[in-house]
């Protein structure tokens, strides 16, 4: 089977819904995704086979450090169907994700992935990604409208 990797086309929406559901529990419409999730530094990369069935994908942001001067690419989503599993796909993928961030000129690749994933883990250090000992701190925010933000802000500003 033949594998093409190339980058998100609109065509590719209902495809790539279809697999960020079954992965990620994903429903993000296509406005959404291609407005605001594409950008200049932002992008897709999609695996299909040789029927032209979509078997993959990987979501790439471009990041700068101005603090330690350089450019980042983060790997935000990896995402294989089952069904097509264990038959390169992944690694065909992540091979294009750094020529992608080569062809950028990006000092590093970096990815998260849950401690429990330790298939993945094995498949991303095969690739020569090592871990790092880092602690991930998460703070879980109420959804809330742009009025309570600015009013919340508007009340700790007076308070000073």
């Amino acid at each position: 089977m033949d594998i093409i990797i190339r980058k998100y086309q609109s065509k590719d929406y209902l495809s790539l819904l279809k697999l960020l559901e079954k992965e990620y529990g994903s429903h993000i419409d296509q406005q959404t995704l291609e407005e605001k999730y594409l950008t200049e530094s932002r992008t897709i990369i999609i695996a299909e086979n040789d029927s032209g069935i979509l078997v993959g994908c990987t979501f790439i942001e471009l990041q700068k450090d101005f603090i330690r001067p350089k450019k980042i690419g983060f790997v935000t989503y990896v995402a294989v169907d089952f069904h097509y599993r264990k038959q390169g796909i992944g690694r065909k993928l992540m091979e294009y994700v750094e020529y992608f961030c080569r062809t950028v000129q990006c000092s590093a690749i970096e990815l998260t992935s849950a401690n429990f994933r330790s298939v993945a883990h094995t498949f991303y250090k095969s690739l020569g990604f090592t871990k790092k000992e880092t602690t991930l701190f998460i703070k879980e925010l109420p959804k809330s409208t742009m009025e309570d933000c600015l009013s919340n802000l508007s009340e700790g500003s007076e308070k000073k």
